[in-house]
């Protein structure tokens, strides 16, 4: 089966470690030119090394910043495919949570991305269509205690899959969701080893997910082999959400 991703532009945000990194480097084997972006400029430049792509410094809570991401991109020969992927943790408890805090997770998870679509679209017009990721999560679908200001962004951003997959259609634009659910990560390695437990305790594979393992979803939903789907979230969680 061709996904016929070779030659494609392919911007991926927080695309340096993680699932982020998981992701690029599945789109570079497929033959894409990989554009990463995080915070780090070293981070970035080491990622696009590695990837044989490019790397551009951005903070998706600064609007002039992601702006000066897809001026990069446009100079590549413009977005074909986008994947919002920049994100931060927070497992503070509602009674605890602040104001600033809320805000946060929602600049990064919610506004960061649909700005990030924005631009991206605007691009995709100009090429005939293309196709849009974002990484949303398990939590934006199900609670627990400490996933208010997470879940809440990440539940944003679900329906934001819905919102712009309906809107952008008639542009020949696909927007579909991923939605991981426990994955080995650098922010899930810090997490108290009880808490790993009962966390894979909830599902049913019995184990956590690796980040190589949500590159295939990624790479498959902004595929042709998936040209077909638009407005889906795909959930990638070992089978969690199913009980």
């Amino acid at each position: 089966m061709k996904l016929g991703l070779e030659g494609k532009v392919v911007v991926v945000t927080g695309g340096t470690r993680g699932i982020g990194r998981a992701i690029a480097e599945a789109f570079a084997a497929e033959g894409a030119k990989v554009v990463v972006s995080s915070r780090s400029a070293g981070a970035c430049a080491a990622a696009a090394e590695a990837l044989g792509g490019v790397g551009v410094p951005c903070d998706v809570t600064k609007p002039e910043q992601v702006d000066a991401l897809f001026e990069a991109v446009a100079r590549e020969g413009g977005c074909d495919v986008f994947v919002a992927n920049a994100g931060v943790s927070s497992s503070t408890f509602a009674s605890e949570l602040s104001r600033e805090e809320m805000q946060r997770l929602l600049d990064v998870h919610y506004l960061g991305a649909v700005q990030g679509a924005q631009r991206a679209a605007e691009q995709m017009r100009g090429k005939g269509g293309g196709a849009i990721l974002l990484v949303t999560s398990i939590w934006g679908f199900g609670a627990a205690a400490g996933t208010l200001a997470y879940g809440a962004a990440k539940a944003a951003l679900a329906h934001a899959v819905k919102g712009l997959a309906v809107e952008w259609a008639r542009d020949g634009i696909r927007v579909n969701g991923l939605a991981p659910g426990f994955v080995a990560t650098d922010m899930t390695a810090e997490l108290d080893e009880r808490v790993k437990a009962k966390l894979v305790g909830r599902v049913p594979l019995r184990r956590e997910a690796q980040a190589s393992e949500m590159a295939g979803p990624a790479v498959f939903l902004c595929s042709d082999a998936a040209s077909y789907v638009t407005g889906h979230v795909l959930f990638a969680d070992g089978g969690e959400r199913a009980r």
